[in-house]
C-alpha cells in the first residue's frame, strides 16, 4: 500500500533540499499517480481495458455513487456545535456562518471519500478575519515529526509555475511553506528556493488541518477498484456482443453469390434463386444473457458489500419495510459512517482550536478546551412518522 503520510526527524527545517526531495521523491510520485487514478474514477474518466480491440463502451460510475452516498449520509444535515454550560462560542460560530463553513465541510468530506484524506488551510484575510479554504491533496504535503505524537512540523502548498503565456514551466513550482510561526512564499527551480516574502502568524502551530477517512487513509471506493473495472468490462462486452450480432456474417452453403447479387442483397435485403440443396445462415456467437446477468449481479453485490455502501435501488429497500428492518440492512453502512464521523470530528475540533486561539489572542472570546464542546452529526434519513407516533401512543 502506498503511504500517504510524510514523516521526518523532529526539528527538520524546510530547506531547499528537503522541499525538493519531498516534491520530486518516489513517494510523492506514487501518491500523485494514485490520486489521479482515484479522481479519474470519480469523474468517470477511468478506462480499464484489455488489449485492443477491446473498448469500454459502457461505464457505470459507481465510484461517484459511493462517494455521494457516504458524504450525503454523513453531512446531509450540517454538523452542529454544542458548548458546556456558561461557555460562549457564538463569536466563533458567527465566523463559521459568515463563510458558510458547512459547504467547506462537504468539500472536505468529498475529498476524504475520494482520496482517503483532505486538507484545509486556515488563514487571516485582508480584513483581519479568520478564514478556511480547501486545499487539493494533489497540491499539498503536510510533514509530521517521527515522534510518537506525530506533531505537524510544516506544510508545503505548491503548484507548477506558469509563464506569461499561461504555459506550465517544467520543474518550476510556486509554493507557500507554512511553519508553526510563519508563512513563506517561495519559488522552487532546479532544487533552489528563491524569494524572501514571509508573514508571521499567531496560530501557534501549522495552520493546516488534515481530515482522515480512516486510520490508513483509504478512500471509500479505493478497495473495490478492481470490481469496478470488472463490472464495466462485463457491461461493455455485452454491448459489443450486441453490436457484433447486428453485423453478423451471412454464410452461403452450396451456392456462390456474385457481385451483383451481393449489391442487390444489400439494397433489397432479399435474395432469389437459391438452389434446393443450398443453405444460408448467420454466423454468430451464442450469448448466454442469463449467465452474464448473474455475474453482473454478483459483481454489483460485491461492490456494495466491500465498500459498505448500500444499493438504494435494491428490492430489499422496499417502501413497506419496517424501520428496524431497514436499520439492520444499513448496519454495516452505519458502522462505516460512524468511523468516518469520528475522524472527521477530530479534524473539526482541530479547526475549532485554531480559530479559538486566534480569537482568544485578540480578546474576542475566552480559551475553550476541546472537552467543553460537542460536535453533533445528524443522519440524513427518511423518517417513519407513523411508526414513531404508534410507539409513542
Amino acid at each position: 500500500m502506498i503511504s500517504k503520510v510524510y514523516t521526518l526527524p523532529a526539528g527538520t527545517e524546510p530547506t531547499a533540499d528537503i522541499v525538493s526531495g519531498l516534491i520530486t521523491g518516489s513517494q510523492r510520485k506514487e501518491c500523485l499517480e494514485l490520486y489521479e487514478r482515484l479522481y479519474a474514477y470519480y469523474m468517470n474518466e477511468a478506462v480499464a481495458s484489455r488489449e485492443a480491440p477491446h473498448q469500454l463502451l459502457a461505464i457505470t460510475n459507481h465510484a461517484r455513487y459511493i462517494v455521494k452516498t457516504n458524504v450525503g449520509y454523513l453531512l446531509g444535515n450540517p454538523a452542529t456545535y454544542l458548548a458546556a454550560e456558561k461557555v460562549d462560542i457564538e463569536p466563533l460560530l458567527d465566523i463559521y456562518r459568515k463563510q458558510t463553513i458547512s459547504n467547506l465541510d462537504v468539500e472536505n468530506a468529498t475529498d476524504t471519500s475520494i482520496f482517503g484524506h483532505a486538507f484545509e488551510r486556515i488563514y487571516i484575510n485582508k480584513d483581519a478575519e479568520t478564514r478556511s479554504t480547501r486545499i487539493d491533496p494533489r497540491n499539498i504535503i503536510l510533514v509530521y515529526d517521527d515522534t510518537v505524537q506525530h506533531e505537524k512540523m510544516f506544510a508545503i502548498i505548491y503548484q507548477p509555475s506558469v509563464n506569461e503565456k499561461g504555459e506550465i514551466v517544467r520543474d518550476v513550482y510556486d509554493m507557500t511553506i507554512l511553519t508553526p510561526t510563519i508563512a513563506m512564499e517561495r519559488k522552487l527551480k532546479d532544487g533552489i528556493l528563491s524569494g524572501d516574502e514571509e508573514v508571521s502568524h499567531s496560530f501557534g502551530e501549522v495552520p493546516v488541518v488534515e481530515y482522515l477517512n480512516s486510520s490508513d487513509r483509504v478512500g471509500d471506493f479505493e478497495p473495490v477498484i478492481s470490481l469496478l473495472d470488472a463490472y464495466n468490462i462485463l457491461q461493455s462486452d455485452r454491448v459489443i456482443d450486441r453490436e457484433r450480432l447486428v453485423d453478423a456474417i451471412l454464410a452461403f452453403y452450396g451456392m456462390d453469390l456474385g457481385k451483383e447479387d451481393q449489391e442487390d442483397l444489400k439494397e433489397s435485403r432479399t435474395i432469389a434463386g437459391i438452389p434446393s440443396d443450398a443453405k444460408i445462415e448467420y454466423i454468430v456467437k451464442n450469448i448466454n444473457e442469463a449467465d452474464a446477468d448473474v455475474l453482473r449481479s454478483a459483481i454489483l453485490a460485491d461492490i456494495h458489500k466491500i465498500s459498505m455502501t448500500p444499493d438504494m435501488s435494491d428490492q430489499n429497500f422496499a417502501g413497506n419495510s419496517s424501520g428496524v428492518a431497514l436499520q439492520y440492512k444499513l448496519l454495516a453502512f452505519e458502522q462505516h459512517v460512524k468511523d468516518k464521523e469520528r475522524y472527521f470530528e477530530n479534524a473539526l475540533i482541530d479547526r475549532f482550536r485554531l480559530y479559538n486561539g486566534v480569537l482568544a489572542s485578540i480578546k474576542k472570546m475566552s480559551t475553550i478546551e476541546p472537552s467543553e464542546i460537542d460536535i453533533v452529526f445528524r443522519r440524513a434519513l427518511p423518517q417513519n412518522d407513523l411508526e414513531v407516533s404508534q410507539m409513542i401512543n
